[in-house]
């Protein structure tokens, strides 16, 4: 009975630490397993968000395009405008200017009438 002891605890050891062993390896497969499923997690998110910034940036682009495009209608509307207005103080121009060509043209042929009244008499 006395080697029987030593024999039972030697065993009793063997299969405590094979046992431990064992448990201590699915630790570590499961810990890589969870480790590799929370990774896959993390990529996924990683490229949702980083479709949902491409995207966004699409829309930012597009909204910066239409302002842009707003912007140069707006700027060709107010230069046919301001062409408009030019034009319109150019007609006033010379409108003024043929009233003033007509006023001296008038005063030329008074003066002429008169210089012939002054002749005549």
């Amino acid at each position: 009975m006395r080697v029987g002891v030593p024999i039972f605890l030697f065993l009793a050891a063997a299969g405590f630490h094979t046992a431990l062993t064992a448990s201590l390896e699915s630790a570590e497969k499961e810990d890589t397993f969870v480790g590799l499923e929370q990774l896959s997690d993390l990529q996924k998110r990683d490229q949702e968000e980083f479709e949902a910034a491409q995207m966004s940036e699409a829309v930012q682009d597009e909204n910066t395009e239409e302002e842009n495009d707003t912007q140069e209608e707006d700027m060709n509307r107010d230069g046919n405008v301001e062409a408009d207005q030019h034009e319109s103080e150019s007609d006033e121009d010379v409108d003024g200017m043929r009233q003033k060509r007509e006023h001296l043209e008038a005063n030329v042929e008074e003066a002429d009438e008169t210089t012939n009244l002054a002749e005549v008499e």
